[in-house]
C-alpha cells in the first residue's frame, strides 16, 4: 500500500511552496551563507555562530531541491558552497567548526561532526551540481580526517583535535552517511574503506546486543561512559542507523539487516509515544529518561518507516507533524522541541533541522516501495 497522495501533496506544498521560498530568502545572507537561526516571524538571527555543520547541512538542502526540481535550488546550494571553500577550509586539510557573521574564523577547531556534513555537502555538490571541486576536496578531506584523527589502538576517530571526551556513536554514524552518499554516486575504495570502518565499529561497540540498542556515549576504549552517559539511548539514532545499514547493504557493504530490525523494534517498542512520536531518550532497558520530542527525530522516524514499507504507520506521523512541530504561525517554520508535557522549548527556528526535514521529505517523494 503506497502512501495516500493526500500526505504527499501536503509534504510537497510545505516543502516546496513554504519552507524553502522562505529560507532561501530570510535564511541567506549577501554572501550567500546561511543563518544559523530565524525568528518565529520568518526573520533572520544576526549575531550567532555561523557553524560549518549547518553551511554544510543547507548547501545539502538547497541542493536536494534542486535535484527534485527546485530551480532556485541550485545557485543557492552554489553560492553556500563557494562561501563554504573560501572561509572554511584549514592549510592541514581539515575544516574549522565556526565563523562569525563576516566570515572571519572564530573557532577553528577540527570537529568530526562538522567533517562529516562537510563530506556530505560534497557529495550533493558532485551529484546534483556537477562542480569538479568537489571530488578532489573531498578525497583530500577524508585523508586528512584518516592522518590526523584515526585511533589506531581503539578505532575510529577523534571527536576533535586535541581529543575530547566522551567519545560518541553520532559523529561516527554522520561520517557513514556521508560516505556511503559518495559511494552512491562516485565509489571510491578510500570511501568504501572508511565505511567499512565505520559498520565495523558500529557491530563492535555501538550496538549492545544485550539489550538490542545504540549506546550514545563512550570511554576512550569504547566501553560505555558510566552513569547517566551510559545509559542514554536516543531512538531518534536508532532510526537513522535503521535507514543507514540499509543503504550500506544495497551498496554492497557489509549486511547488517538484522541488527537493523532490531534497532528497529526496539525503538518502536520503548521509545514511541502513544501519539506516534519518538521521545527523546530512553535507557538501556527500555525506560523512558526524557519523554519530550524533538523534532530530528521524528523525521527519521518518518523515513525509516516509510522505507520499511509501513507508509499507514507513516501518513500518520506526518499528519502529527502538521500538528505539532509544523503548525506555526508563519508557514516554512518549525517548532523544534517540546518537554514531555506538550510545551514548546524554543525561542527560535535552528537552521539544521531543515536537513532532518529534507532528508525525510525527499524519502516521501521519491523513493517507491
Amino acid at each position: 500500500m503506497s502512501l495516500d497522495a493526500a500526505a504527499r501533496n501536503r509534504v510537497h506544498d510545505w516543502l516546496f511552496r513554504r519552507a524553502l521560498p522562505l529560507w532561501a530568502t530570510a535564511g541567506i545572507d549577501a554572501n550567500g551563507r546561511f543563518y544559523e537561526k530565524l525568528d518565529f516571524d520568518g526573520r533572520s538571527i544576526i549575531g550567532a555562530p555561523r557553524r560549518t555543520r549547518v553551511q554544510a547541512r543547507q548547501i545539502h538542502v538547497f541542493a536536494e531541491a534542486a535535484a527534485l526540481g527546485w530551480a532556485d535550488g541550485e545557485h543557492i546550494a552554489r553560492a553556500g558552497l563557494d562561501a563554504l571553500i573560501g572561509g572554511a577550509r584549514r592549510d592541514d586539510g581539515l575544516w574549522v567548526r565556526a565563523m562569525d557573521d563576516e566570515g572571519a574564523v572564530i573557532d577553528a577547531t577540527p570537529d568530526l561532526y562538522d567533517l562529516a556534513f562537510v563530506l556530505f555537502a560534497l557529495a550533493a555538490a558532485h551529484r546534483v551540481l556537477k562542480d569538479e571541486r568537489a571530488l578532489p576536496l573531498a578525497l583530500k578531506t577524508l585523508a586528512a580526517i584518516q592522518t590526523q584523527m584515526t585511533d589506531p589502538v581503539h578505532g575510529g576517530w577523534q571527536e576533535a583535535l586535541p581529543p575530547v571526551l566522551p567519545r560518541r556513536q553520532n559523529p561516527h554514524m554522520h561520517m557513514l552517511e556521508a560516505l556511503l552518499a559518495w559511494q552512491a554516486t562516485a565509489p571510491d575504495p578510500n570511501f568504501e574503506a572508511a565505511a567499512r570502518s565505520v559498520l565495523n565499529l558500529f557491530n563492535r561497540r555501538f550496538f549492545d546486543r544485550e539489550h538490542l540498542m545504540l549506546g550514545e556515549f563512550y570511554e576512550t576504549d569504547w566501553s560505555p561512559r558510566p552513569g547517566s552517559e551510559g545509559q542514554c539511548i536516543e531512538p531518534g539514532h536508532h532510526m537513522e542507523w535503521v535507514w543507514l545499514l540499509g543503504e550500506a547493504a544495497r551498496l554492497g557493504l557489509p549486511n547488517l539487516n538484522s541488527v537493523a530490525r532490531a534497532l528497529y523494534t526496539s525503538a518502536l517498542t520503548c521509545g514511541v509515544r502513544a501519539d506516534g512520536l519518538a521521545v527523546r531518550e530512553i535507557s538501556r532497558i527500555g525506560q523512558v529518561r526524557d519523554g519530550g520530542v524533538r523534532l530530528w527525530a521524528q523525521t527519521e522516524l518518518l523515513r525509516a518507516v516509510y522505507t520499511q514499507g509501513e507508509h499507514v504507520r507513516a501518513a500518520g506521523l506526518i499528519e502529527r507533524l502538521f500538528e505539532t512541530h509544523l503548525a506555526t504561525t508563519t508557514p516554512g517554520l518549525w517548532v523544534d522541541t517540546f518537554d514531555a508535557e506538550g510545551l514548546p522549548l524554543d525561542a527560535a527556528v535552528p537552521a539544521s533541522s531543515l536537513y532532518h526535514l529534507m532528508t525525510a521529505f525527499s524519502a516521501v517523494l521519491t523513493e517507491s516501495t
